[in-house]
């Protein structure tokens, strides 16, 4: 606390930073001993009976220093507030690019699949001129204008070439997903990880009139990573043992006769990050074909996510993807959401995938709650002093000290209860029950059975209980925090009102 406040006063001071925090310090302790003293009440006791501007000044004075006092014990305690939010959310929950990009690392990217590409092609013999400046040309390409170039006896040299035969092979397509959330944790933040496991089918097709060489090229879905159980099989065969790898692809030749159709089976299980997506080949016709993806909860640890998913509350498109046509919530805890696409007769330019569901991330409430403690500590004490004052009681700064204490202790004892405790419900309601108890104890042994003894405990309660859970109820935040501001407006202004109608009443 002290290293924070010394840093902020340097941005202000520079290596004066020192000197202005023990001014400071110096002066807020000679207030509260000036407040503290029998010889300064008495005097501003005795100002008040005998009227006059004596009167005005030291009220004035009691009034200032009570001010300064008070507002210096809430920003105290609305500053350590704001360096336990830091140091909580440093050890709880904080996502760093350093972690993120280790786990990339070790357990793998974001997986793209790309579609299975085909490319055929024939070879033929073709004969060649040799031209005067070195250059080959096919005797078929020959124009009426290159006669100089060729000669009265050309040279002519026959060779084989390969060429492409352009065609949309692939006539059939099925691509199954199984992906299983695996959250992992790497210093205080679990990552959104996942297990996938990949089932991929493909018809392709000759359709061409001639026997072709067809050169077949699937790419990995990312640049490094790991894949178990990796199998591609032609017309049921194993095929691993004609596979060469070539930038980051696997590729394979065969021949194929004119019309004739093959099977290609690939599958392997793999992990990656974030979002999967299978983006087909660009703007291509298919006369059928389907993407079907399954996301299963992490069912090892319950407090790994969610047990069950749906589209709209758990999932998000990623970006050049289109929404999948149909969309299956899981029916029970632990049972997977089926994502279907089908593309048959459809072109497009567009991806399947899904980006996944990110978890809450431990002491998520509790840095929450500490990151707004600081406003709710404003909103009391102002609450506190207001009413008091329209009760027609002094500020009593002592047990304003005691009740905003009270406030700052419940949000600490959160904090310290969340890491030996697995519930947060639990320890908002030991450490809610502990500061009502101080604080009642506090109030009506002291105060009394008062109605100002009982709408300050009712305050406390409120900024303790409710604003909490206004907070950490990220759909209702708005709402229920607006119903707390016209409440303690309303509240407010009957107090007033009330004021006044005694005020009245005594005149007359």
């Amino acid at each position: 606390m002290y290293r924070h406040v010394l840093n902020l006063l340097h941005e202000f001071f520079g290596g004066k930073a020192e000197i202005v925090l023990a001014a400071g310090l110096a002066a807020l302790a000679a207030a509260v001993l000036l407040l503290l003293s029998k010889s300064w009440r008495r005097g501003v006791a005795e100002a008040q009976e005998h009227g006059g501007w004596r009167a005005v000044v030291m009220g004035l004075a009691q009034g200032l220093i009570t001010l300064l006092v008070g507002a210096t014990l809430v920003a105290a305690l609305g500053g350590a507030m704001l360096v336990q939010s830091g140091l909580f959310s440093e050890k709880h929950g904080q996502v760093t690019q350093q972690n993120a990009q280790a786990m990339r690392t070790n357990w793998g990217e974001p997986h793209q699949q790309r579609e299975l590409a085909v490319h055929h092609y024939v070879t033929e013999e073709k004969t060649f001129i040799l031209f005067k400046d070195g250059r080959q040309v096919p005797e078929d390409e020959i124009g009426s204008g290159d006669a100089d170039q060729v000669g009265e006896n050309p040279v002519k040299v026959k060779r084989k070439v390969r060429k492409a035969v352009p065609q949309n092979s692939i006539v059939r397509g099925s691509v199954e997903v199984d992906v299983r959330m695996n959250y992992r944790r790497k210093g205080s933040a679990f990552y959104t990880c996942y297990e996938d496991a990949w089932r991929l089918a493909y018809t392709v097709k000759n359709r061409s009139d001639s026997e072709t060489e067809a050169e077949f090229r699937f790419p990995m879905p990312a640049d490094h990573g790991i894949y178990d159980q990796f199998t591609i099989k032609v017309d049921g065969a194993d095929w691993t043992e004609n596979l060469v790898l070539k930038e980051n692809a696997q590729t394979w030749t065969m021949a194929m006769k004119a019309g004739q159709q093959v099977q290609v089976g690939i599958a392997y299980a793999s992990r990656g990050m974030e979002f999967v997506r299978y983006t087909p080949a660009h703007m291509a016709h298919r006369e059928q074909y389907k993407v079907t993806m399954r996301i299963h909860p992490d069912k090892e640890k319950k407090e790994k996510g969610d047990s069950r998913f749906t589209w709209e509350d758990h999932m998000g498109l990623p970006i050049g993807s289109v929404t999948p046509h149909v969309r299956t919530a899981s029916p029970a805890d632990g049972e997977p959401m089926v994502l279907e696409w089908d593309m048959s007769s459809a072109v497009t330019s567009l991806g399947m995938g899904v980006i996944l569901p990110d978890i809450t991330q431990p002491g998520w409430y509790v840095a929450r709650l500490l990151h707004e403690a600081p406003l709710g500590l404003m909103l009391l004490a102002a609450g506190l002093v207001v009413t008091w004052m329209l009760l027609g009681r002094e500020t009593h700064l002592f047990s304003l000290g005691v009740l905003v204490v009270a406030y700052y202790l419940f949000y600490t004892f959160v904090a310290y209860l969340s890491d030996h405790l697995t519930s947060f419900a639990a320890c908002f309601v030991l450490a809610a029950v502990a500061t009502l108890v101080l604080a009642a104890l506090y109030l009506w042994l002291g105060w009394g059975r008062t109605f100002a003894a009982h709408q300050s405990l009712a305050l406390v309660a409120a900024f303790t209980v409710y604003y909490p859970l206004a907070v950490v109820l990220d759909e209702y935040t708005g709402l229920m925090v607006q119903v707390l501001y016209w409440a303690l407006a309303a509240y407010a202004a009957m107090l007033a009102v009330a004021m006044l109608w005694r005020r009245r009443s005594a005149s007359a």
